[in-house]
């Protein structure tokens, strides 16, 4: 890979959104940089890649063509048909879309009771107010369910989604309806309530089918959280893993959005925190902080953190524990394998067709010898593991089920006996794809006998047993209009639903969204938020607490901070 990296690509104009030419080139400093030019704007540079070396590891592919992490997944049938503005302009989804989503979104709310300044769904701010119904909510998930490739997964949304007094009922629909995973996008207000209520809060959203917090989680200092959210929240964040761990809640992502010289120097910690609260905490997401709206080329050069700078702060601060050469990986990596899990159960895999660029991650599990959390990637030789998985399910792909016995003796009696046929031959297939990773296991033991039981049953439990006392990490980097790609956007596995007012439902990719149609799609859907509405809201929707939610700042209805 000593030859530099250059790409031409679709990216849009930072000023004016319009679509334009742009490419990707590493410069003699070994960094990754986007060049492009708006005929009304002029030019513009933004940084992709702090080290160009791995970059172009993650772009790696085989000249055979037998494996490469740049993966292109099965599509849903387009929603609409594209229109001479192309992507992203004419999203809803239309057929330029190349993936099928994997995790729907919907936000339930836009009220909050922070204001964070870089966010972008906030009922102070856009003074509107968006908050859909129960019907319309979960309109937006038979939208989802009912595709040819359904989601698997759903996460709510907001503002912050806990505000609502409803949003148990929210969770429990979500089952009903078929997801097999129940998140929320959440800073903890539900569950941090004192006086046993968010005890309360987190037991009932645990019963009604919610299965993760994806968790604010920037820190454990209250200097970072003055930054980042202009309140102290440490004591609130401690407060949401004490009533989670007393509710029986036991799968928190901690999720991290780093900034430069702002939140960066936490990383570190926010692992070490995570590791010590392990019976609860399943993962860690980083996001590095897109940068929306006007900036000057100082500030953007100066804020600017990409995911090779988070994966070498990682390195830096857990004493080379997670190595960047050795234990990142682009999401797309298991796509295969995650395919041959869910045939073997019966399942809907999940699918992680997304642009390479879009993220990274490794596993840190719990050694039964010592106790300590290693990385995954010292237990396994993961290349070419992954190799064997990617020519062992083209094979898969193609084998039929059985119905010899229906055909010979009919439906009543056959379908039974070649239920069971096929059963037998998911057993065999599944053994011999067993016998095939053995070589590429570095250290068997205990921790290599569970992974063995994820293969063969490929059940959830298995799974969970596999998950358990282990730490899943990753880097997200969401895109902005300074260093946006369109085909990131065609192949985006996380999309929004929105329900619109003629009783159809929008779904958008989330960094189309939330850059370019959030903004026009809200005005078709919200309603004036007014002093009326709130106090209504304080009366009908919120309960006593709403004086500290409805001021958006962290402060009591006197001024002062809450804890």
């Amino acid at each position: 890979m000593k030859q530099k990296f250059y790409q031409e690509i679709e990216s849009v104009c930072p000023e004016c959104f319009g679509k334009i030419k742009a490419i990707l080139k590493e410069e003699d400093d070994h960094k990754v940089y986007i060049y492009k030019t708006c005929s009304k704007h002029g030019e513009f540079k933004d940084l992709i890649s702090s080290d160009a070396s791995y970059y172009k590891w993650t772009h790696y592919a085989t000249e055979d063509g037998e494996f490469s992490f740049d993966k292109i997944g099965d599509a849903n049938p387009p929603d609409r048909i594209a229109d001479e503005r192309g992507c992203p302009w004419n999203c809803g989804l239309c057929n330029l879309h190349k993936s099928t989503c994997s995790l729907a979104l919907i936000d339930v709310t836009n009220r909050c009771n922070l204001t964070c300044n870089f966010c972008y769904a906030n009922v102070e701010k856009s003074g509107v107010l968006v908050e859909p119904s129960l019907e319309e909510i979960r309109r937006v998930m038979k939208h989802f369910r009912s595709k040819p490739i359904p989601a698997v997964a759903i996460m709510f949304t907001g503002g912050e989604p806990t505000v609502r007094k409803d949003f148990p009922q929210i969770c429990k629909m979500a089952k009903e309806e078929g997801f097999k995973e129940a998140i929320v996008a959440t800073n903890g207000y539900g569950f941090q309530k004192p006086n046993g209520e968010g005890y309360k809060f987190a037991k009932a959203c645990w019963d009604n089918g919610l299965d993760t917090l994806y968790f604010q989680f920037d820190g454990i200092h209250d200097e970072t959280y003055m930054k980042t959210r202009g309140a102290k929240l440490w004591k609130y964040k401690q407060r949401v893993l004490e009533n989670c761990r007393a509710a029986g809640f036991d799968s928190i992502v901690f999720v991290c959005t780093l900034a430069k010289s702002v939140t960066d120097m936490e990383a570190g910690n926010i692992i070490q925190y995570a590791i010590d609260n392990i019976d609860i905490v399943r993962g860690i997401i980083f996001q590095p902080v897109s940068l929306c709206g006007r900036i000057s080329y100082e500030d953007l050069r100066e804020l600017r953190i990409t995911n090779a700078d988070v994966l070498h702060e990682i390195e830096k601060q857990t004493n080379g524990a997670l190595k960047v050469d050795r234990d990142w990986y682009p999401l797309t990596t298991i796509v295969e394998f995650g395919r041959l899990i869910a045939w073997y159960a019966g399942m809907e895999p999940i699918e992680f067709t997304c642009h390479p660029d879009c993220g990274f991650a490794t596993y840190m599990v719990l050694d039964p010898q010592t106790k300590s959390l290693r990385s995954f990637l010292e237990y396994i030789d993961p290349l070419p593991m992954i190799e064997f998985a990617n020519k062992f399910w083209k094979k898969v792909k193609e084998r039929k089920e059985s119905n010899f016995f229906t055909k010979l003796i009919g439906e009543s009696a056959g379908a039974t006996l070649d239920k069971g046929l096929n059963w037998f031959d998911r057993q065999s297939v599944k053994a011999r794809f067993l016998l095939g990773v053995l070589p590429y296991i570095k250290k068997p033991g205990k921790l290599m006998e569970l992974f063995s039981k994820v293969i063969m049953n490929g059940n959830w439990a298995s799974i969970s047993s596999f998950s358990y006392g282990s730490l899943l990490i990753g880097s997200m980097h969401f895109q902005d209009p300074f260093n946006f790609n369109l085909e990131r956007a065609k192949r985006c596995i996380v999309h929004f639903g929105v329900p619109m007012p003629d009783g159809s439902v929008l779904e958008t990719p989330f960094c189309v969204y939330n850059n370019f149609t959030r903004q026009e799609t809200e005005k078709k859907i919200a309603r004036k938020y007014t002093a009326k509405g709130k106090e209504e809201w304080v009366e009908n929707v919120a309960g006593p607490e709403a004086s500290t939610i409805i001021r958006n700042g962290g402060v009591d209805k006197d001024g002062k901070p809450v804890e």
